[in-house]
């Protein structure tokens, strides 16, 4: 049997001059490949798909978490303004009794 160029080839990359391409090697080679893709796909990419699932979940608790926090602090900052305000009154109203004192001492 005399093969031309491409077949010449196609015998060198699937092993030497003695394997001829048929059908039953043909069909042994997809099912090898096949099985191998299979496997790949069972031991490999299923766990990181469950793995990026996970982080995926994390990532939106962790964003919900953080929107809980800045809404927290935000009621924080409103309170420490209120609080600050009430402090400079109390400051106001303790200089202007100091004051008085040292007014009616003289």
């Amino acid at each position: 049997m005399r093969l031309s160029c491409k077949g010449r080839e196609a015998l060198f990359l699937l092993g030497g001059e003695g394997l001829e391409l048929n059908l039953n090697n043909t069909v042994q080679i997809i099912t090898i490949i096949s099985f191998a893709a299979v496997l790949v796909k069972y031991l490999i990419v299923a766990p990181l798909q469950t793995a990026i699932n996970a982080l995926k979940e994390a990532i939106t608790e962790m964003k919900n978490m953080i929107s809980c926090l800045s809404d927290e602090q935000k009621c924080i900052d409103k309170r420490l303004v209120a609080v600050e305000e009430s402090t400079k009154s109390a400051h106001k109203r303790i200089d202007e009794m100091g004051g008085s004192k040292s007014v009616s001492n003289k």
